[in-house]
């Protein structure tokens, strides 16, 4: 991975972990990731379509396939992300999910795709995802375990979810689909949108609930961050698939579990102990170790 490459990773990594914050402090009703992909959809997708008509008369079919395989992935992670943040800490939720997502996502990247790291990229993967193993542990010496599993469930299948639509969008913009990360990601998200509109107008109170997210501050503003955070920080990752191998990138963007700690510790008082600091070291020696494989 070059130098170059790498800095676009760490910045959407912080991007990433800062909207999280967002979203765990919150702690919004079901229908926030639904008006997020409206709003979103809304103010990007006709400039896009407008600019980059004939960018789309290109995709192939495999292309428009992989769009609709990675619309509802992405539609369950967000789902199950923020249901973790209502019944799990986020010092649990969020590494968890940061950590088997990647882990998922390199075995798959070096059986399917190819894409073998050499023994430095190994080096570093092995150190990212130790970090993230440290970084999981829990604060206190003596914690009920209910909360514990219950954040590495929601964790868990979170990372399940990363590892599926990392594997769908990383083909879709490395293979000849006709794909750039524009091209891709707002038609996804406007499928996200579809997909996500039939279950919300069911629910009875779907009107109410829209109303309490634009009635509080901590939620006005997780909307406001989120719907700029989200995409923002998912089309540089996209970018940098163009530039590296999934393998790298993957793990390499997880780096921004030392901003949700540091974030965790300052503005949500959690503890910063032994075993997290020695998480965020072992993460940056990954970080630096990935970054001289190339």
């Amino acid at each position: 991975m070059s130098g170059f490459a790498l800095l676009i990773v760490l910045l959407a990594a912080q991007i990433h972990a800062t909207w999280n914050y967002f979203l765990k402090r919150a702690n919004a009703n079901r229908t926030f990731w639904w008006v997020v992909y409206l709003i979103t959809t809304a103010l990007a997708l006709p400039p896009v379509l407008y600019f980059l008509w004939d960018d789309f008369s290109r995709v192939t079919p495999t292309g428009w396939l992989v769009i609709f395989l990675s619309a509802p992935i992405h539609v369950l992670y967000g789902v199950i992300l923020q249901t973790g943040y209502r019944y799990g800490d986020y010092s649990i939720v969020y590494p968890t999910a940061r950590g088997t997502g990647p882990l998922i996502t390199v075995i798959a990247a070096v059986l399917i795709l190819g894409n073998m790291p050499t023994a430095m990229g190994w080096l570093g993967i092995a150190l990212i995802l130790s970090g993230i193993v440290f970084l999981a542990q829990p604060t206190e010496m003596i914690e009920s375990a209910r909360p514990l599993k219950t954040g590495l469930f929601w964790g868990t299948l979170t990372g399940v979810c990363i590892a599926g639509y990392s594997f769908c969008d990383a083909w879709a913009v490395q293979q000849s689909t006709g794909l750039n990360p524009i091209t891709f990601y707002f038609p996804s998200l406007a499928m996200r949108g579809l997909i996500f509109t039939p279950f919300i107008l069911a629910r009875l109170r779907w009107k109410e609930e829209v109303k309490e997210l634009f009635s509080s501050s901590k939620t006005r503003q997780a909307l406001a961050v989120v719907t700029v955070g989200s995409p923002g920080a998912y089309l540089l990752v996209l970018y940098v698939l163009t530039l590296a191998p999934l393998a790298y990138v993957a793990p390499t963007r997880e780096v921004g579990m030392m901003a949700g700690v540091i974030l965790g510790g300052l503005l949500l008082k959690e503890r910063m102990t032994a075993k997290r600091l020695l998480g965020i070291a072992l993460m940056t020696a990954g970080v630096i170790s990935v970054g001289l494989s190339s």
